[in-house]
C-alpha cells in the first residue's frame, strides 16, 4: 500500500491508535516518495499549548500579540516539499 500512495500529492490520513505505529507509517510514506531528500518534520501537536498552536505551526509577526517581540517562522513554513507528520 505504501508504494501506491507514497508519490501522490494528496494528504494521507493514518488511522492508528499507537503513536509509534503512526510515526513508522509517516516515515515509510515520506522515505518511499519523491520527497525523500527533503526534510521530514514530525510535529507532536499534543505537546503544544492550545493558545500557542497556531503561532507555532504557522508563525507570527512581531507585535501580533502580547509577548510577540520578534517575527517567528512556523513549523509548517519550511520547504514546500518537506514531509510533515502531525499527531
Amino acid at each position: 500500500m505504501i508504494e501506491r500512495v507514497a508519490d501522490t500529492d494528496s494528504t494521507i490520513l493514518v488511522l492508528e491508535k499507537a503513536a509509534p505505529a503512526k510515526n513508522w507509517w509517516a516515515r515509510a510514506l515520506h522515505f518511499n516518495s519523491r520527497r525523500q531528500y527533503a526534510p521530514f518534520v514530525p510535529i507532536n501537536c499534543s505537546a503544544l499549548p492550545e493558545n500557542l498552536l497556531e503561532s507555532e505551526l504557522f508563525g507570527h509577526r512581531r507585535g501580533a500579540f502580547t509577548g510577540a517581540i520578534n517575527d517567528k517562522k512556523g513549523l509548517l513554513s519550511g520547504s514546500p516539499t518537506a514531509g510533515r507528520f502531525s499527531r
